[in-house]
């Protein structure tokens, strides 16, 4: 069965195409993916699960090469920050709490690689651009 570490392991390949005409696909597969697995957050403990979840990640980024492990642990905090966190935060409840206290233990363990849990919403406004005030939207016409 497949957990919320493996899905952020499986979600990287969507880091490569992130950008406003493929994030707003990517991310609804992705929120498809975790919304059983956030339903299973309901009545755990957050810390637990977020410590858990942590430590799956590390014990997965140690069996590479040690070369690409701080590249790794930046893609899983990209992913995180892109994917996992906004759809826990649609989900709500205790998906959203989950994510309050996964930033809260991320950003202490990784001060220098930390993550906001933001919208979906806010980043895709942040794909638009304005031009002497005016709002230009990014897409394969005008990068």
């Amino acid at each position: 069965m497949i957990n919320l570490s493996d899905l952020v392991i499986a979600s990287r390949e969507y880091l490569s195409s992130f950008d406003y005409d493929h994030y707003p696909e990517n991310f609804r597969h992705f929120e498809a993916a975790a919304a059983p697995l956030y339903a299973t957050l309901s009545g755990t403990d957050h810390d637990a699960e977020a410590a858990r979840f942590m430590e799956e990640l590390e014990q997965q980024r140690e069996s590479l090469p040690r070369s690409v492990r701080k590249e790794t642990a930046d893609m899983d905090k990209r992913v995180i920050a892109l994917f996992l966190a906004p759809a826990a935060r649609r989900y709500g409840g205790a998906a959203d709490a989950f994510v309050q206290v996964l930033q809260q233990k991320w950003n202490a363990r990784y001060p220098r690689n930390t993550f906001l849990a933001g919208d979906y919403e806010v980043i895709m406004k942040g794909f638009d651009s304005n031009l002497l005030g005016l709002p230009l939207r990014k897409s394969k016409f005008n990068r």
